[in-house]
């Protein structure tokens, strides 16, 4: 895999659903740009970006099982700022849902998050 990656010679990010931490030091030897989609119920982003922020963006994180599906516009909200605060500052953070969002997400609940993004995405990241 690694021949083909040299070969192309693109910036790439690299998809999967589920945990990642026995492997990622193997992914981002890789050489890729990105990882997505940060699961929160099975991954770390916030430990993830510690150890390899200086090497890929990580992406996602917002709890596609409970907050965007089950959870209240104000949980949505929070949720997006404690992300950002938490994993924004220094760049590297492409922040959506931690995976594909679907028709039993709460509408309302979507539009929370996109608008929160929207609110919050300029550089530097300043959240109250």
């Amino acid at each position: 895999m690694k021949s083909i990656i040299d070969i192309i010679n693109l910036p790439w990010a690299y998809h999967s659903d589920g945990k990642l931490d026995a492997v990622m030091d193997d992914l981002v030897s890789l050489g890729m740009k990105a990882i997505n989609p940060f699961q929160p119920d099975v991954m770390d982003i916030k430990a993830m970006k510690e150890k390899y922020g200086d090497k890929i963006a990580v992406w996602g994180n917002i709890d596609l099982h409970y907050t965007l599906t089950r959870g209240t516009v104000d949980e949505v909200i929070e949720e997006v700022k404690t992300r950002f605060r938490e994993v924004g500052p220094g760049g590297g953070y492409i922040i959506s849902s931690g995976n594909t969002l679907t028709d039993y997400c709460k509408i309302e609940n979507v539009l929370a998050m996109i608008d929160t993004i929207d609110k919050y995405r300029e550089y530097p990241i300043c959240i109250e």
